[in-house]
């Protein structure tokens, strides 16, 4: 299981520590101490187009306004309390959320997050997951979930934070569909879900699709083409189904980039140059992966992959690839 953050205020002296936690959430939130002692522990990792983050921390507040005009976040944040309190909610709305609680901010809208000393489970998810789960998700924002609404939703994040290091990549997709659905469950306790019900068949033709790109990353004439035959879906259909991400040609793109990002990451394809690399997924040449690669992160792919191996030992390095991490979250 690839781990793409990890951050122990312990490690650091105080002013040290709370300097690198704000350059960890640089992308997201300004972060500010308040009068409890600052501490925070984060582990995070990747999902299926899904974020999952392990934290404690007490002593701060994160706040998302200026930055929501500013930056390109579009999806759903969940933060799941374990212990201890959150104090959250849209800005100005700040609600205490209690053990076994969880609440709903949308990354588009200003929000703000704080606590004394809170252990929670936070969980990044796509926009259109999450319009599959509930339907509209207009009114969402500062949505709270009470302990026994969320129950089996909890009861799930929990255990997926101790199996993590051990979940294999091919159960990434199956354990973000249980998380959409039990997040339906957990909104619409008694069924009510029939407003999501228009949105479902939309997200089920768009993972169909979406598996079927993945299944063909190292064809690299694969096509448009292609996918009507196989989909039934047209032009015009998968061109809006995809239309967030630019188009379905676009979006195939970005499948080969954050494949070839993972496997840049990936101490087991060490041995594998970018020429090896390149044509297993579907790119023309190591020319044509490197040009996409440095347009898409800022950087070319050797030089990632440098960073990436230092950030093992060095917190700098780490930091380095995290930011190139959180540039891909963006796009997704």
């Amino acid at each position: 299981m690839s781990e793409i953050a990890a951050f122990d205020s312990t490690a650091f002296d105080a002013d040290e520590a709370f300097t690198r936690y704000c350059d960890l959430y640089a992308h997201g939130a300004d972060v500010e101490r308040t009068d409890a002692p600052f501490f925070a522990r984060v582990h995070g990792w990747r999902l299926d187009r899904t974020l999952l983050f392990a934290r404690e921390y007490g002593g701060i507040r994160h706040r998302r306004r200026e930055r929501v005009k500013a930056g390109s976040f579009d999806h759903f944040v969940l933060n799941h309390v374990v212990s201890g309190e959150l104090f959250a909610g849209p800005d100005g709305k700040v609600m205490t959320i209690r053990s076994g609680e969880s609440v709903l901010l949308d990354t588009c809208e200003p929000a703000e997050t704080s606590a004394d000393h809170v252990v929670l489970i936070t969980v990044g998810l796509a926009r259109d997951g999450v319009r599959a789960a509930v339907g509209d998700v207009q009114d969402l924002h500062g949505y709270l979930i009470g302990e026994r609404e969320g129950g089996l939703l909890g009861a799930m994040l929990r255990a997926l934070i101790e199996q993590m290091p051990h979940l294999s990549f091919a159960a990434h997709a199956a354990v973000t569909r249980t998380l959409i659905d039990l997040l339906s469950v957990a909104v619409n306790p008694f069924g009510s879900g029939a407003r999501s019900e228009f949105y479902r068949p939309e997200q089920a033709r768009f993972e169909t699709v979406r598996r079927l790109i993945e299944a063909n990353l190292e064809v690299s004439d694969f096509s448009i083409q292609d996918i009507v035959r196989a989909t039934g879906i047209s032009r015009t259909g998968l061109y809006r189904l995809f239309e967030s991400f630019g188009g379905i040609a676009r979006f195939i793109q970005l499948c080969r980039l954050e494949q070839l990002r993972d496997r840049l990451d990936n101490r087991a394809f060490d041995g594998m140059s970018l020429a090896e690399l390149a044509p297993m997924l579907g790119f023309a040449d190591e020319s044509h992966a490197s040009r996409l690669f440095k347009q898409a992160f800022g950087i070319a792919p050797g030089a990632y992959r440098s960073a990436s191996i230092r950030g093992l030992q060095d917190p700098a390095a780490a930091k380095i690839v995290s930011d190139w991490n959180s540039r891909l979250t963006e796009m997704q």
